[in-house]
């Protein structure tokens, strides 16, 4: 059976890989995260394919084997702003602002490397979300769950950041940060279908 890791320290992307049935230990990443500088679809695409191959090849070249799996997500809102984590309480509660009775796209990628051999693929996925109008009031009041931090666009869709949507094209986990649809595709292009780590 082929050792697989995550390199993240993200407890979503964590309980998604549970969630496929995985057997898998997770290795926090050293490599830095970078933030596009336009905001055009394509650049916000490439650095977020970047980022997740980053993670995964720093971590990689630091096991004798194994499949490591890392990923990134980004959002960009119907006006193009790129959205990453954001950095407090009132950076959070602007990013909520500016999605609030719209809608903003998700662009979360996947990224899979052999650390023996170091060959690897990279795909990406790309998901439509609409918020409802929501009242200042209550973006506040869901700020103050302290939920929106570390979280691109600042909202959990798989946590209390549920109220806010309504309705979403595309993708579920990788709005909540990693697409196992991809996860899995990766994973068979390696010979490793995730079938052959479920018990019964």
């Amino acid at each position: 059976m082929v050792h697989l890791y995550l390199a993240s320290k993200s407890p979503q992307r964590k309980a998604l890989l549970t969630q496929l049935g995985l057997s898998f230990k997770v290795v926090l990443p050293l490599a830095r995260e970078e933030h596009p500088i336009r905001s055009s679809g394509s650049s916000v695409a490439l650095v977020v394919r970047g980022n997740a191959y980053r993670k995964a090849s720093e971590v990689a070249n630091r096991l004798e084997e194994g499949l490591v799996i890392g990923g990134d997500t980004l959002v960009v809102t119907n006006r193009g702003k790129v959205l990453g984590k954001p950095k407090d309480f009132d950076d959070a509660l602007a990013m909520l602002r500016l999605l609030a009775g719209t809608w903003h796209r998700v662009l979360s990628a996947v990224a899979v490397v052999d650390a023996n051999s170091g060959d690897h693929q990279v795909d990406i996925a790309s998901s439509i979300v609409f918020f409802r109008k929501v009242s200042d009031i209550e973006l506040q009041k869901y700020v103050e769950t302290k939920e929106p931090l570390e979280k691109a666009g600042a909202y959990a869709i798989q946590g209390k950041g549920v109220f806010l949507i309504e309705k979403i094209s595309g993708s579920y986990t990788a709005v909540v940060g990693l697409p196992l649809e991809l996860v899995a595709k990766l994973l068979d292009m390696f010979g490793v279908p995730v079938w052959k780590y479920w018990t019964k």
